[in-house]
């Protein structure tokens, strides 16, 4: 006991002395020492290191002195970035639910208590969980999200060679498949995001062409039915805007292309609606003015087997008129229409037969009177 008694003045002296030898660069205070027990060191502004600190008597209340805010930063801004990577590729989409316990894990990080080094550890590890399982999203979502973009590439494309593009427009099919190629070879390079707008790209170059050939094919039908003469204007108007989506198209200016096709499209679209229209009134008056015929020739007693099958399409027909189905309207018109003419003929070629039939019975009953009348002679001995 006499020996410890011996050491604490000695401790104490050592102590002092190391506390006043170089005021320039105090080591950190010791955590086993109140504050007030250590003088405040004098230190230029641009050499102060990072303040210590602050104990506290209460253990809940003491701030973390392992870990600091650009432990913590990194944390957040990893699980960030990892969140942002899995939403840019439609994780939440594909996998839902694996996305929502991500997501309680990322917001309870937020909500956990810093008092701590044990609380900032927690609160890193939640964070540093979280954006492993947005990393588990992603990496699953990948190979799904880049088999969607190909499936849509693939079916544009195969429609577009089976309505015949590569057989007119081969030179405009190039540039849409070297961009889904490009896509491929990064993908299989992880060059994720530079693949996406590749595939982006080339899908929406396909969807140009798409539009853009569905455009010409309604000019094509609009032309032969001679439809542009029930709307000149927005025919002309079309004319313009599809040429200039080609020119866009040619100059890789694809936005501009997208939006010059979508309004040739609806010009053109304005255009057959109204030649639809037109064309329905008059295979309206012509299938009206047939089925007067039949009635007129006794169709719908002499054929009216024929008359009723083109009564019933003329009922359709009125029907779709009303319901502003011109173009399928139409079509039935004219079905209508061949149908009362075919019980028209049906209807005169069966009083013909009929008539036919009774001349020869006639022309077979007087035969047979005659027959009769030289019997009847010969019987009662006529020369």
């Amino acid at each position: 006991m006499k020996k410890t008694l011996y050491f604490i003045p000695l401790i104490a002296a050592i102590f002092i002395l190391s506390s006043l030898s170089c005021k320039s660069t105090p080591p950190e205070p010791s955590p086993m020492l109140q504050p007030e027990s250590v003088p405040e060191p004098m230190i230029e502004p641009d050499l102060a290191p990072e303040p210590a600190p602050v104990l506290r008597s209460e253990p809940e209340q003491t701030q973390a002195t392992g870990l600091n805010q650009a432990d913590l930063d990194t944390a957040i801004t990893e699980a960030e970035k990892a969140r942002q990577r899995a939403n840019d590729f439609d994780g939440p989409s594909y996998f839902p639910s694996d996305w929502e316990a991500a997501e309680e894990q990322f917001t309870l990080a937020g909500q956990l208590p810093k008092n701590s080094d044990d609380d900032m550890r927690k609160v890193i590890d939640t964070y540093n969980a979280s954006a492993n399982s947005y990393d588990s999203i992603f990496n699953l979502t990948i190979p799904l999200y880049a088999q969607a973009r190909e499936d849509e590439i693939i079916i544009l494309r195969e429609s577009l060679i089976d309505q015949g593009i590569k057989e007119y427009f081969p030179e405009y099919l190039a540039p849409a498949d070297n961009a889904a190629l490009l896509a491929l070879e990064q993908f299989e390079a992880q060059d994720y995001y530079a693949s996406r707008d590749s595939a982006d790209g080339a899908l929406q170059m396909f969807n140009i062409l798409t539009i853009t050939y569905d455009t010409l094919l309604m000019k094509s039908e609009i032309d032969e039915k001679d439809f542009k003469l029930y709307d000149m204007n927005n025919y002309e108007l079309a004319g313009e805007a599809i040429a200039e989506a080609i020119n866009a198209y040619d100059s890789e200016d694809y936005s501009n292309a997208l939006i010059k096709a979508e309004e040739a499209n609806a010009l053109y679209s304005k255009v057959l609606t109204a030649g639809w229209i037109g064309y329905s009134e008059i295979r309206s008056m012509q299938a009206e003015s047939e089925r007067q015929a039949a009635l007129d020739t006794r169709a719908d007693i002499g054929a009216r087997e024929y008359f009723e099958i083109a009564d019933s399409s003329h009922t359709i027909a009125r029907e779709l008129l009303e319901e502003q189905r011109y173009e399928d309207a139409s079509k039935i018109f004219h079905y209508a229409e061949a149908m009362y003419v075919i019980a028209s003929m049906a209807s005169l070629e069966r009083k013909r037969t009929a008539a036919r039939a009774i001349k020869e019975a006639n022309q077979r009953i007087q035969a047979s009177d005659t027959t009769a009348l030289e019997a009847e002679v010969i019987i009662e001995g006529g020369p």
